[in-house]
């Protein structure tokens, strides 16, 4: 007997013979494909942001510009023929050229520099060599310059082992000023960058200098008065620790107890310098001229030695010169007569020998000068005109006969 197949009959599956969990599977897998085709895409996005702007720059400089874009492979290649930047159609069985742009490397950098730092130190040296002169003194770092049968101001500037060659060094390379071979303050400032050096002075930001104490050696360090900064040379100037507290203690205190630079003119031309009381050694140098406008100049109690420059005469505004208590030697130049407003004149406590100079007995016979001290307490100066002798040591007496001047 024939069974019955009661079971009905199953429709096809649409989906093929995998079912609808293949067909699923599919699905999921062109999703995935799809994601991580996304990310690989925004990774790569973020690793080229992050790639340096010079290698960016490299790459996109061959295909067209630094900034990106089209490259020659996309444009016909430009002939500069000067006919206005026309296009020529690209050579048969040749290759695309690639169009190149002109990249700033590490190297043009570097060669920039150096042009732009040679042409200031021309600019530089074409200004400060006529102002420079050689020292009075034979000291041992100017022998060579001293001997020379032709003085070449150039090659005393570039000698870094003498003052003069210090002070061109730091205003051509460190000083953060950075003037230039016009700017009106440029004497001002290498004449005032000369006299530290001349006197001993220690730059603490010179990697070239040998740092120690400067009384161990004598001398001044450019952080005591606040010299060679970035400042303009009026701001120079610094309070002394010892007149701080001395201050402190005096109920009154008039007197400027400040070291440096103490006062400028509205020009910000200096008028005092006050150098005193600093273990100074050295020298004062004859550029000290340059420095117009000074009315008073304190260099007492230091240890600074050979002659007095001549070129103090060269300064008509000066009011108030102090050298006392120094090392200074020879004679005193006899070039006064023009500085009709000097006071005040102290030349006690040194080495100097010879006659009072004519022009400072000029000036004190006009009533000009004020005070004039010197040794001449019967040797080694001979003074008819002074107001006060010293004996080169401590004592001094007032004579009685000029303390008038001339009646």
């Amino acid at each position: 007997m024939q069974s019955l197949n009661i079971e009905p009959e199953r429709p096809k599956n649409p989906y093929g013979p995998g079912g609808r969990h293949s067909q699923d599977t599919s699905f999921i897998s062109a999703k995935m494909y799809f994601v991580i085709c996304l990310a690989l895409f925004t990774m790569m996005g973020i690793i080229k942001m992050a790639m340096p702007v010079d290698d960016i720059n490299d790459e996109w400089a061959k295909k067209g510009g630094a900034s990106g874009g089209w490259g020659a492979e996309h444009n016909h290649p430009v002939s500069d023929n000067g006919s206005g930047g026309s296009v020529n159609p690209p050579k048969q069985n040749s290759p695309p050229a690639q169009t190149y742009y002109p990249l700033k490397s590490q190297s043009s950098n570097i060669d920039q520099g150096l042009n732009d730092k040679e042409f200031r130190s021309d600019d530089l040296m074409n200004a400060l060599a006529p102002i420079v002169a050689l020292p009075a003194q034979p000291r041992s770092e100017y022998k060579m310059y001293q001997d020379a049968a032709n003085f070449v101001p150039e090659d005393l500037l570039y000698d870094t082992n003498t003052p003069h060659g210090k002070a061109f060094d730091f205003i051509l390379n460190r000083d953060k000023r950075k003037l230039s071979g016009d700017d009106k303050h440029l004497f001002q400032r290498f004449v005032l960058t000369l006299i530290f050096y001349a006197m001993g002075g220690t730059d603490e930001n010179d990697p070239k200098e040998h740092h120690t104490s400067s009384y161990a050696r004598g001398g001044w360090e450019s952080d005591s008065v606040h010299f060679l900064t970035g400042l303009h040379e009026c701001h120079w100037v610094k309070k002394s620790l010892e007149d701080h507290f001395w201050g402190i203690l005096s109920i009154e205190s008039e007197s400027d107890q400040r070291v440096g630079v103490t006062k400028c003119n509205n020009d910000m031309e200096v008028i005092e310098l006050r150098l005193a009381d600093l273990n100074l050694v050295g020298f004062l140098p004859e550029e000290i001229k340059w420095l117009s406008t000074l009315e008073s100049l304190d260099m007492q109690n230091n240890h600074l030695a050979g002659p007095v420059p001549s070129a103090l005469g060269d300064l008509d505004e000066l009011r108030y010169l102090s050298l006392d208590g120094n090392n200074f030697s020879g004679s005193i130049p006899d070039v006064f007569t023009g500085l009709t407003n000097l006071e005040r004149v102290y030349l006690n406590f040194n080495e100097f020998n010879g006659v009072m100079p004519s022009s400072l007995c000029y000036l004190r016979e006009e009533g000009v000068l004020e005070d004039l001290w010197s040794d001449c307490g019967g040797y080694p100066i001979t003074c008819t005109c002074c107001t006060v002798c010293c004996d080169m040591v401590a004592e001094c007496d007032e004579m009685a006969s000029q303390q008038g001047g001339s009646d």
